[in-house]
């Protein structure tokens, strides 16, 4: 095939347009296939312009919508560095068009509970929030305004036999759970009661006593779970329960249990109840050998003798 004919036959070379123009062949066939092209390619950068356009709208909306934050370090809750606590800072943050520093702030603002002015500065700048289109947000301002209105009614909240509340922030900011920190009010003093380093990165649930003179407190890692129980008024902590489980039942079983440097067990508790005010009951999943080797039991703690029971979990019986 000619190359005239080739052209035509793509569609780059008009007819009409060599006629009506009285070019001759050569030239007409130059100014069809030149015109043709720039308009091709014009095309090509308007739609590569526009979709990249709406790619990265859509991205940074989609970013902006759901406060996502896999785990919370200092830096991620000061905002900004800080020496000290700074509620000014975070009744600024709650304007910012950042969803996840909004998030961050309202939590923060708890924390100015001791201080009346501050305390009322912020309940008026949160109400906004409780009709906010994002429900981790408006959760928040929720839980924040129960706190700094002496409400105490949120189910975050635990009360304690003396008188006492129990709660954590940032409430199922992760997958994994909330804040790894314990905060108390007493005699209407808020206090950092407690915190747990890693791996017990997020605490997953605080489970209290009958009598609620006692609490479990549930933490984890993405690996592994962890167990205490904590008698807040008297300040007394049991051992972590799941490690201790996982080497009392190896040591009775001959099995290896070294202990990782990281302290992660890759073990886990399940079905965690009271059977009574000082006995706290779970089902362990205990992993030996780098979890090659799978050990399920049951595990009864009794508080005041610091005892343990480590048995084989019996299956129910079909």
């Amino acid at each position: 095939m000619k190359r005239e004919e080739l052209y035509r036959e793509i569609g780059l070379i008009d007819e009409n347009l060599i006629d009506a123009a009285g070019l001759s062949g050569v030239e007409a066939k130059k100014k069809s296939i030149s015109k043709k092209w720039i308009v091709l390619v014009a095309c090509l950068i308007l739609y590569s312009s526009t979709s990249t356009v709406l790619f990265a709208t859509e991205y940074y909306k989609n970013q902006n919508t759901e406060p996502y934050i896999r785990y919370l370090t200092a830096d991620d809750m000061e905002l900004q560095p800080a020496a000290q606590y700074d509620a000014e800072k975070f009744l600024q943050a709650l304007k910012s068009d950042n969803n996840e520093h909004v998030y961050t702030a309202i939590n923060r603002l708890v924390e100015c509970f001791n201080d009346q002015t501050l305390r009322e500065k912020a309940l008026n700048a949160l109400q906004p929030f409780l009709e906010n289109d994002n429900r981790k947000i408006a959760d928040a301002a929720a839980f924040a305004i129960d706190i700094l209105s002496e409400s105490y009614q949120s189910p975050y909240i635990v009360k304690l036999a003396d008188g006492s509340i129990i709660f954590t922030l940032f409430h199922n900011y992760s997958d994994y759970g909330s804040q790894n920190v314990l905060w108390r009010i007493k005699e209407n003093v808020l206090e950092q009661y407690s915190s747990f380093s890693a791996p017990s990165m997020y605490i997953t649930k605080i489970i209290p006593s009958p009598n609620q003179k006692l609490v479990a407190i549930v933490t984890s890692s993405n690996k592994s779970e962890f167990v205490q129980i904590i008698n807040a008024e008297e300040g007394m902590v049991s051992p972590e329960l799941v490690e201790s489980a996982r080497v009392k039942y190896g040591a009775q079983q001959g099995l290896n249990t070294w202990i990782r440097t990281d302290h992660e067990n890759y073990s886990y508790a399940n079905n965690i109840v009271w059977i009574d005010n000082d006995t706290l009951e779970f089902e362990g999943s205990l992993a030996y050998e780098n979890t090659s080797i799978i050990k399920d039991v049951t595990v009864a703690y009794r508080f005041d003798k610091n005892v343990m029971e480590v048995k084989e979990f019996e299956k129910p019986k079909e």
